[in-house]
Formats: structure tokens, sequence, C-alpha cells
């Protein structure tokens, strides 16, 4: 395991790796700012998502995978949200030489709408995007509106749709797009 350290990304924003030890303070985070924004896409509010993709055995095979860069962010010193960057990720269907995917960025909604978003993709761009024709890739739900006009205005492009494989999730909140951003 690499060692733990604090990136700074701006003045009110830090980034810090996490680790194994870390993995009940990620649980515990993702349960207070996941269901605000998204409990509404599940008959359950989003429980058994949450259980399953936090789940310590889940955490512990994604912070082992050698392209997985996973990150508490930080406003000051407090922990507001998560970020799962993967590197050399192919873009599905597509054939790219170099990828890296924002496979995860959760904001408690506090401090949505406040620059953090911006400010994080900026520096994934600068931090993992140093190869020549190289893409940032990510996918939204096709229902989280706002979400997409932002990565819109951030220089991405709808390259694609499909439908999620979930029975938990209300069929109607189901469609994701595929978007990418050449740099």
């Amino acid at each position: 395991m690499k060692n733990k350290i604090e990136i700074l990304v701006s003045p009110e924003i830090s980034l810090k790796e996490i680790g194994f030890k870390d993995i009940s303070k990620l649980q515990k985070l993702m349960f207070e700012i996941y269901p605000p924004v998204y409990a509404h896409l599940w008959p359950d509010d989003g429980e058994m998502y949450l259980k399953k993709i936090y789940a310590e055995e889940n955490i512990k095979k994604e912070l082992k995978e050698q392209n997985s860069n996973y990150y508490f962010i930080l406003n000051k010193t407090i922990e507001v949200g998560i970020l799962r960057v993967l590197t050399n990720e192919p873009i599905e269907k597509l054939k790219k030489e170099y990828a890296i995917k924002l496979q995860r960025i959760y904001l408690n909604p506090s401090i949505q709408r406040k620059g953090f978003g911006e400010k994080i993709i900026r520096w994934i761009e600068t931090t993992f995007c140093k190869k020549e024709h190289s893409y940032l890739w990510l996918e939204a739900m096709d229902s989280q509106e706002k979400a997409i006009q932002f990565y819109s205005k951030m220089g991405f492009k709808v390259a694609g749709s499909f439908k999620l494989e979930s029975d938990l999730m209300f069929e109607r909140f189901r469609g994701m797009v595929r978007m990418i951003k050449p740099l």
C-alpha cells in the first residue's frame, strides 16, 4: 500500500489518500452524503447499493487495484466527499490509447455549486492526463441533469448511452450516458 499523502488542490480543497484503515470512515461518510442526492433512485433509499459498493471486501478490492487512486475530499480539514480516479482505463467500445476514468466523485450537498467539482476536475486533468492524446471520461445518470450540464460546461461531450443492469434501482432511472473529454 502506498504511503498516505495529502494533496493541496486549492487553498480550501485538499485530497487525502484512502487506505485500509479508512474503510469505516469512508463507509460512514458515504451513508451521510449519498442519500440526500440519490435516495430517490432506489426503493430502499439506496441502502442496498451503499452496502454493496462500500462493503469492506469491495473497498479492499478497489484499493488493491493498480490503476486506482482513491481519496477523501477535504474542505480545510473536514472530509466532505470522495474521489476515485482510474488510470489507463479503456473507454468502452472506443479504441483510445490513454484514458483516465473519473469513476466516482461525491460531494456533501452543502458544498455543491461552490467550485469544488471544477477545481477537482482541473486537478485530475493536470495530474493524470499528461500524455498526448489522452482522454478523461466518466459515466453519469441521464436523469441527473445538473451533473450532465456541469460536465458539459467542463468540456465533456456525450459519446454514448446505456442502461444500468440493476434490479434494485427504479427502472426509470437506469439510463446512463458516457461522457468524454479529449485533452
